[in-house]
């Protein structure tokens, strides 16, 4: 049995899985992305576990996704910025050198400011899950790396106008999926962000739950001028996470802000 194939073996149980159930969830992966080559059967998986295989890298991510684990936990392998870079421009393939080198450094010195990269992201965004790198430094890992995700904050979302600008990149639990419904928070600023995967897209903002927890509300902040919207707790709508930090500087002009509330007001009109 290889290291690899153990490791597999390990995770699979862990997670309480049959060869059959994740060969059912490789399934789904590959109608979801469309892509036959995501689909691995049972009989290869339990080889896959017990021999010597080489595994085509498509194949590697589907079982990394399935079992919610990062590539460089399964492998022990450190990915490089340019790695890292690459596997974001297979997801997005529209964004440019200089955006993607920020989005695989969130934490480094060359993050472009938030009004350089919001034509690439008109509505908010997860980005694939990535180790965190710094310059031309390997990859730190990181203590939970199952449980820490990236998204962007698009520039038609205006939920969290004066607390979160469009174009921040946010750092998202995905540890925290629950909503506490009868907490009270005594400011905007304790109440917890949470980012929402709904049929029509990903938002981010505050939310409330009503007493019977069928039905999720999210609330935008005074200055955003917006309905809130509302979805079926759990059938319309889940929690991918809550967010943790927002790494993108917030160095907006009066000039932008009213350039983008005013072209958001226009859609709305429209």
């Amino acid at each position: 049995m290889s290291e690899l194939g153990r490791k597999l073996r390990i995770i699979r149980r862990q997670h309480r899985l049959s060869l059959r159930k994740v060969e059912r969830l490789t399934i789904d992966l590959a109608r979801k992305y469309g892509d036959a080559a995501r689909r691995i059967s049972a009989s290869w998986l339990g080889r896959l576990e017990r021999e010597e295989h080489a595994i085509p890298h498509r194949t590697l991510q589907t079982l990394e996704e399935v079992y919610e684990i990062s590539h460089e936990e399964l492998t022990d392998e450190s990915i490089s910025t340019e790695e890292a870079s690459r596997i974001l421009h297979a997801h997005l393939p529209e964004l440019p050198a200089s955006v993607l080198k920020g989005l695989t450094n969130p934490d480094g010195e060359h993050l472009l400011p938030p009004e350089s990269w919001l034509m690439y992201f008109p509505e908010t965004t997860l980005l694939p899950s990535l180790p965190t790198a710094h310059g031309n430094q390997p990859p730190v890992r990181r203590q939970s790396s199952t449980a820490r995700l990236y998204g962007v904050l698009g520039a038609n979302d205006l939920t969290l106008l004066g607390l979160v600008q469009p174009g921040a990149v946010l750092e998202i639990d995905q540890s925290v999926r629950t909503i506490d419904a009868t907490k009270i928070y005594c400011s905007v600023s304790e109440r917890p962000i949470y980012f929402l995967r709904s049929h029509d897209g990903y938002h981010c903002g505050w939310c409330d739950l009503d007493a019977e927890r069928r039905w999720l509300t999210l609330v935008p902040s005074a200055l955003a001028k917006a309905s809130q919207r509302r979805w079926r707790y759990r059938e319309e709508i889940e929690v991918v996470g809550v967010v943790t930090r927002v790494l993108t500087r917030l160095r907006f002009s009066k000039e932008l802000k009213l350039e983008q509330i005013n072209r958001n007001q226009r859609s709305n009109s429209t």
